[in-house]
């Protein structure tokens, strides 16, 4: 069966028939500014050579974010980092930028994988000052990140798009959503079924999939893109593929501390 598959980074201008932009959330609901979800991630603004592209990342630290490696493509002086719940209007205080960026390396496991589904997708970033008061630091699941997750975005919650120039997207907003889905192991990477009416949509590549514990919170995974069949008139309603903490716990804790940000 042909499928339509997406590395979802994507970029914030015109988007063309079958181009997507980063994943985001459908079939959740905003996030309000007090609520732990938005307290721990932000938005990343990518000012890559081939355009610009929207994405997520969660804070691990004062000064330090991960997120998927394909989202830091423009490099250190190209990335924004947005500490906001709504994309529109933030203020300076709520900006950081880049001084550092630690891309994953590829392993042997993802041999016959691509943009869409590449289980070493993964990039520590550092930022050239602290994340904004209140901020809340998620931690590294001790499991396998299988099981009920919450996962986070920003960006569309449909990939339906209106006709005219462009094709314009839909329900493509720049808010911070968040919803329930559950992961299952798929090779080396993580996946799950959006088949159900909520998941990961285009607007946001390495938004988080988190269990919540408390006043804390322990990061499963990252997006790394969507599959669908062709045939499905809205591709978010297919699987999304996510990069396995457990997986890279280790290289995650090791580079932190090369970078001078120690978990």
């Amino acid at each position: 069966m042909l499928r339509s598959v997406f590395r979802i980074a994507a970029s914030l201008a015109l988007l063309a028939a079958l181009a997507a932009p980063a994943a985001a959330v459908f079939g959740g609901k905003p996030v309000g500014a007090g609520e732990i979800v938005a307290k721990s991630v932000a938005a990343v603004l990518d000012q890559a050579p081939g355009g610009t592209h929207l994405c997520t990342a969660v804070a691990l630290g004062p000064r330090l974010m991960l997120t998927a490696a394909h989202c830091t493509d423009g490099g250190a002086s190209a990335i924004r980092v947005i500490f906001a719940t709504s994309l529109t209007d933030v203020p300076a205080e709520r900006l950081r930028s880049v001084t550092a960026i630690a891309r994953a390396g590829r392993t042997p496991e993802a041999k016959g994988s691509f943009a869409y589904n590449n289980p070493d997708d993964l990039a520590l970033i550092v930022l050239d000052a602290p994340a904004p008061a209140g901020t809340v630091l998620a931690t590294l699941t001790d499991g396998d990140g299988t099981g009920a997750v919450h996962i986070a975005g920003y960006g569309a919650t449909s990939d339906l798009r209106q006709a005219g120039f462009g094709k314009s997207q839909l329900g493509f907003d720049r808010t911070l959503r968040a919803a329930t889905t559950t992961l299952v192991e798929k090779g080396p990477a993580l996946l799950a079924d959006q088949s159900g009416g909520a998941g990961m949509c285009t607007g946001d590549s390495g938004g988080p999939a988190f269990t919540l514990r408390g006043k804390s919170m322990t990061l499963a995974g990252i997006l790394i893109g969507v599959s669908s069949p062709r045939a499905v008139n809205d591709y978010c309603r297919g699987s999304a593929h996510f990069v396995s903490i457990a997986r890279w716990r280790a290289w995650i804790a090791a580079t932190a501390e090369k970078l001078g940000q120690p978990l």
